[in-house]
């Protein structure tokens, strides 16, 4: 039954990454995202049923369109398999973990497991906040990443939701005084030192857009987790970025006939490495760099670990 689940939740995952994908192209542009059929964009042609099939129809018609054999952004395929491996890794510690988490490690596990037995409704309540939040962060780090912008209608959208939720939960969870006010403002505190990056800099250190960001990360792990997302952050951007500059560095250093070491390796000078390597981006001191990817990266490493940063302590 579990397999069966997770295999069902993965399915279902895919179709959603696959009208994830619609929403990511049509975001801030004339298109309405609930209205129109899809079509190719190289011809034109619009896209029947058997052309739409997650990952199926790409494989089948190996990443081409069906009509003008054009070739289809690897983005499809990969915006489906991420959103159900993410779909089916929420649904398993929802359900199958213990059946004690509800996306926020900041409550006691018993007192989870106290609510949890009288208001059963309330773990499908927040797992259907958790897989609409999910969906709005995998739209917000693939257009980030395409265009170095955060929308405004999708990470207002995700804070809306998370704040509901963290609403919900005081209720649920009877909090008040103190305890109440931290849980409440865990989503400004969190976006607190990104906005200040934004208005110290005038908008060159830090968008405004990531800023918004962390209120879905506050709301969501609270304010000590939230913390320790951002900076886990700031160091996967970090290995990130300098592991691709190095790379590209090296590509470049050795594909040149004259390279320091004399080497004369075929591969190192075929134009599919140079393709390749002249698609790794190229960071300089002043590059913008879309800093949203690594913030979501660090949230649901947290969000699925429960670990603050002091947790070896």
């Amino acid at each position: 039954m579990t397999i069966l689940t997770l295999i069902i939740s993965f399915i279902f995952g895919t179709i959603i990454g696959s009208f994830l994908n619609v929403i990511i192209y049509r975001i801030n542009t004339n298109l309405s995202i609930a209205k129109g059929r899809s079509k190719c964009f190289s011809c034109n042609t619009t896209l029947q049923p058997k052309d739409l099939i997650p990952l199926f129809s790409f494989l089948h018609y190996k990443g081409r369109c069906r009509n003008c054999k054009s070739k289809i952004s690897v983005q499809y395929p990969l915006v489906e398999i991420l959103t159900g491996i993410m779909f089916t890794l929420i649904t398993y510690f929802y359900f199958f973990d213990g059946a004690i988490f509800i996306g926020n490690n900041i409550f006691n596990k018993g007192m989870v497991l106290e609510i949890l037995t009288q208001y059963s409704f309330v773990k499908y309540l927040f797992y259907a906040f958790d897989l609409t939040t999910l969906s709005i962060l995998v739209c917000i780090f693939v257009y980030d990443l395409k265009h170095k912008i955060i929308p405004d209608k999708l990470v207002y959208t995700g804070a809306s939701i998370m704040l509901v939720k963290v609403i919900i939960s005081l209720f649920i969870f009877k909090l008040t005084g103190l305890d109440a006010l931290l849980i409440l403002l865990a989503g400004p505190l969190v976006a607190l030192p990104f906005a200040l990056f934004w208005l110290v800099s005038g908008g060159r250190w830090m968008g405004l857009g990531d800023a918004k960001l962390a209120l879905i990360v506050g709301w969501g792990l609270g304010i000590s987790y939230g913390f320790t997302a951002l900076m886990y952050s700031f160091w996967i951007g970090a290995i990130v970025i300098i592991g691709l500059s190095l790379i590209r560095e090296m590509l470049e250093a050795f594909s040149t006939k004259n390279n320091a070491l004399g080497l004369k390796i075929k591969f190192l000078h075929s134009k599919k490495l140079q393709y390749f390597t002249s698609k790794i981006p190229s960071y300089k001191l002043r590059s913008e760099i879309p800093f949203g990817p690594f913030i979501i990266v660090a949230f649901y490493m947290i969000y699925f670990i429960g670990r603050n940063l002091l947790w070896w302590m």
